[in-house]
């Protein structure tokens, strides 16, 4: 096994409308789309959309780091999105976390140099 994450895989109810949150709110390249299973191409691992009846959005989560997190939170807030915790300073940088189009939720982080 490899010692590192090549996919990251978030359960979704309805397909389009997460695929719209992560190319159009996010701005994620969409690499391919079926009704059940798409990617997206990141400069990392793939994320993955995957069809579920149900959506546990308090399973594993993802980061997304960022040059300029004010920035990044003023376009997420003209957007509409639903912070689940916002814009704090930790000892590692500031952080945010969102949910996306299906409740899941995930962080934004611009680390410390």
């Amino acid at each position: 096994m490899e010692h590192r994450i090549s996919v990251v895989l978030v359960g979704v109810k309805e397909m389009e409308r997460a695929i719209a949150f992560y190319r159009q709110v996010l701005g994620l390249p969409l690499k391919f789309q079926t009704d059940q299973y798409s990617e997206f191409q990141t400069e990392g691992a793939v994320l993955a959309l995957e069809q579920r009846e149900q959506v546990i959005a308090t399973g594993p989560a993802f980061t997304f780091p960022t040059a300029n997190i004010r920035r990044d939170r003023e376009g997420l807030q003209k957007a509409g999105v639903n912070f689940w915790q916002d814009l704090r300073e930790e000892s590692y940088g500031w952080v945010m976390m969102i949910e996306d189009s299906e409740g899941n939720i995930f962080e934004i982080v611009e680390y410390k140099p």
